[in-house]
């Protein structure tokens, strides 16, 4: 049984890293959303979903998941899961 590995940099990697780390990414980026959505909307005394904080919670939503998808790289980049050396 073979596993379709893929070499980065002298580096094989795992073809289930990409999947798992897609997930992961995904379920944070969800996780993003819904707080965004929900719960700060009030300490910039917006309402939930209001047409006039949609605009600025759909740029707050980019700068968050930015960031956190940074952290989220770097966590990857330490990880050692599918890494074959």
């Amino acid at each position: 049984m073979s596993k379709k590995m893929y070499t980065m940099s002298k580096v094989k990697i795992n073809k289930r890293r990409h999947i798992l780390k897609s997930i992961t990414w995904n379920s944070l980026a969800m996780t993003t959303t819904y707080f965004v959505l929900t719960e700060l909307p009030p300490f910039f005394d917006l309402e939930p979903i209001s047409k006039s904080g949609a605009g600025f919670l759909v740029v707050l939503d980019r700068i968050v998941k930015l960031i956190f998808y940074y952290f989220h790289e770097r966590a990857w980049f330490t990880s050692n899961f599918g890494v074959k050396k």
